[in-house]
């Protein structure tokens, strides 16, 4: 019990000692009362005939205390705590305090105290002279604290920086942090503390983070929620200093306070819009063709990147049928309308799929050549009836896995009758004809009706369409006749009959008898007969040698319309011409009996008979030959 006695009694006198700094009567008792300084937190020197302390003077909860005013009666008690106002000054001997807090090096504590006294004093002329007393005794202390006070300018914190990079895009990155000094020069130990604002967090969840500062700067990862700016604010911990009020007033380290640090601002996006762009395999398709698109995905700007890995599905509707008055019918999606609501439209004005595609990527820039299907799956053939044909693309959103959902915001839709998506199929025409007489003879004029169907009904009027790469109608088709036989022969002609589609080469049993121009279009010709050719010249086409006449009619075609050709040795394109011998007339003149020679010659009048009789045989042959004559003609 005695020695339990004796301690605190001890401990008590060893305050009232460390605390003489100054003389003077004891003061009242106070609301705390602080404990004794440590061992190895003062040094001890002479002043006025007492031992007087410099450095830790006392204890508390919140560590050293250190006196500020020389020459004045001490208490261990203390009244209340309040905060110096900020500034270099208390920045540094706080930090100081902090930094040795668990120091046991008397230097150090004491050069801490000289700086607390020289700085915060409340009376600098009676410091003077402890100062002096002091350096006599203790002559390294005044570079010690030289020392301190310039280290703590180096090590205490003067702001927190942070700076970004992005990863992914705009979509995730990094935040780099460093405390730094006045000097701007990294500081470590320093606890900081780093906010999103924005549609950001921090990997790992939550928009806050809070780190220690080391020499080199704090990466800590983020990733975008969304899209729209990020503001970054920082804030660093900072030491304070407090005044203990009393008879003898005192300093310690205080509350570490949040100090707001440089911020920075920076955008993000999430989401990304993706793109579709074709290309049609061929400007011109006939008919019967397969419908191919090479379709290439992308991203719309700089600001759009590709979640890697994702994968989208998309959409394509194929239209055909389109007349040329309507190529001015291009139609691009609303913003923000979807794929379902733009086909609506296109229906409303009278445009339906006849045909669809599907395509899968997982980047942009990949490419996929994509053949149109038939309802039932197979692939879509090219209509025989003309027209303009295009795409329509689309990456659906309702279509897209849960995942690349939550980066594809809407729907991506390209326009109608885009020049890359559109191409031209061509019509294919038929053509019938027969000609007026299938057998003839030399000197007959011949002439053929043809039949043409399968032209656009504005065929020969469409000048081209160079946005969309398709050139002019040929405005006109050709009407060829042929003669075939052996001129020298009749009975030959028929070794020369036409035999092949194909026509012959001009040589001594074939001849090109002419070449007229007809309309490129639907309707009924007449060749021949005086009716008049495209040019307005009336067309005679006369059978002048026995043998065979073969009418053909070619159209070369254009981008809008097939080539097409009738058969040379089609059967109702042909009329076989006949000679017609003219035989040679024979004249018969009966001669009279012979009758003996009369004594005397007959009268007159039998002379007149004989007479009439050779008149009366030359009439007849002259009627004979009149009818050869006529029935040649």
């Amino acid at each position: 019990m005695t020695s339990r006695l004796r301690r605190p009694m001890a401990v008590a006198l060893g305050i009232v000692a460390a605390l003489a700094l100054c003389f003077g009567p004891p003061a009242a008792a106070y609301a705390a009362t602080l404990a004794a300084p440590s061992k190895g937190t003062y040094l001890t020197y002479r002043y006025g005939g007492q031992t007087l302390y410099v450095g830790a003077i006392g204890t508390s909860e919140q560590g050293h205390v250190y006196c500020i005013e020389a020459g004045k009666a001490s208490d261990p008690s203390y009244e209340r705590t309040k905060p110096i106002p900020d500034g270099d000054d208390s920045r540094r001997i706080a930090w100081l305090a902090e930094r040795y807090r668990d120091s046991r090096d008397p230097q150090v504590h004491a050069g801490i105290g000289v700086l607390a006294h020289q700085h915060f004093d409340r009376n600098p002329q009676m410091w003077s002279r402890h100062w002096s007393a002091i350096r006599q005794q203790h002559p390294d202390l005044e570079g010690v604290a030289e020392r301190l006070w310039n280290e703590a300018g180096q090590g205490m914190p003067a702001d927190v920086q942070a700076s970004y990079a992005y990863g992914e895009g705009l979509r995730s990155g990094t935040i780099d942090v460093s405390v730094a000094n006045g000097s701007g020069e990294p500081v470590a130990g320093v606890q900081y503390r780093v906010t999103l604002d924005g549609p950001a967090e921090f990997d790992g969840g939550g928009r806050s983070i809070e780190g220690v500062s080391v020499e080199q700067p704090v990466r800590h990862a983020w990733h975008a929620t969304g899209v729209g700016d990020v503001t970054v604010s920082t804030a660093y911990s900072r030491a304070t200093l407090q005044l203990l009020v009393s008879n003898q007033d005192y300093v310690q380290l205080g509350d570490s306070t949040e100090i707001t640090g440089t911020g920075i601002r920076f955008a993000v996006r999430k989401d990304f819009t993706p793109t579709l762009t074709t290309q049609t395999s061929s400007t011109i398709v006939d008919p019967g063709d397969r419908i191919v698109d090479t379709v290439t995905s992308g991203v719309a700007g700089e600001q759009d990147h590709w979640k890697p890995g994702l994968t989208l599905q998309a959409t394509g509707w194929y239209f055909d049928g389109i007349p040329s008055d309507r190529l001015d019918d291009a139609m691009a999606p609303e913003s923000g309308e979807s794929a379902k609501d733009f086909l609506k439209r296109l229906e409303a004005a009278g445009y339906q799929p006849s045909a669809h595609g599907e395509a899968t990527f997982d980047a942009p820039g990949r490419q996929v050549n994509v053949t149109a299907l038939a309802e039932d799956g197979t692939p879509y053939a090219a209509p025989a009836d003309g027209g303009f044909g295009t795409w329509v693309w689309a990456f659906e959103r309702s279509r897209q896995s849960d995942e690349a959902r939550a980066y594809l915001l809407h729907d991506v839709v390209s326009g109608f009758l885009d020049a890359t998506e559109t191409n031209a199929n061509r019509a294919q025409p038929s053509v019938s004809s027969t000609v007026t007489e299938h057998s003839a003879t030399e000197g007959t004029e011949l002439d053929d009706t043809i039949t043409v169907t399968g032209f656009p009904d504005d065929h020969g009027s469409f000048a081209g369409n160079d946005v969309y790469g398709v050139g002019a109608d040929t405005p006109y088709a050709q009407v060829r006749v042929w003669w075939a036989g052996d001129a020298d022969d009749p009975t030959k002609d028929d070794d020369y009959r036409p035999d092949s589609a194909r026509e012959p080469e001009e040589d001594d049993h074939h001849r090109l008898i002419g070449t007229w121009d007809y309309p490129a279009a639907n309707g009924t010709i007449r060749v021949g007969g005086g009716e008049p050719d495209a040019h307005g010249n009336p067309v005679h086409i006369t059978a002048e040698t026995h043998g065979w006449y073969i009418f053909v009619y070619e159209f070369a075609g254009d981008d809008r319309v097939m080539p097409v050709i009738s058969a040379y040795d089609d059967a109702w394109e042909r009329t076989r011409v006949e000679r017609v011998d003219t035989p040679t007339p024979q004249i018969h003149v009966e001669q009279p009996a012979i009758t003996p020679t009369p004594d005397r010659l007959p009268e007159a009048g039998a002379g007149v008979l004989t007479v009439a009789g050779i008149t009366a045989a030359a009439l007849a042959v002259g009627a004979f030959m009149l009818v050869m004559i006529r029935r040649r003609s």
